[in-house]
């Protein structure tokens, strides 16, 4: 397997991420204009840290397709100080960025 992975894997991605667009899309087409309720807005907000989050956790935990957070260290404390972050100040972006980081330099160092 290739750093870049499977392209089974590319596939699945691409496929949720279109996937996503289009669910997310339909929803803005069709209440285009319309004033939501607030619960229903902040849910709305929240649909995209929760699908990045749940495309991301298994890459975190599952090693050969078993819980194993022993043998993904590296990458369960990026993925915690990453979210650590998130939570204290907000964003996806520089989230993502401390946390890429971070678990390069624990696989530079181990």
């Amino acid at each position: 397997m290739s750093v870049w992975g499977s392209a089974d894997g590319w596939i699945a991605i691409a496929g949720l991420a279109v996937g996503t667009f289009l669910i997310r899309y339909s929803f803005i087409g069709f209440l285009a204009g319309r004033r939501l309720p607030p619960p229903v807005a902040r849910a709305l907000q929240l649909a995209v840290p929760a699908i990045f989050a749940a495309l991301v956790m298994p890459l975190v935990i599952l090693a050969n397709g078993e819980l194993s957070v022993s043998a993904r260290y590296p990458h369960v404390i990026a993925a915690l100080i990453a979210g650590g972050y998130a939570w204290w100040r907000g964003g996806m972006l520089m989230p993502l960025l401390l946390g890429m980081a971070v678990l390069h330099a624990i696989l530079a160092l181990t």
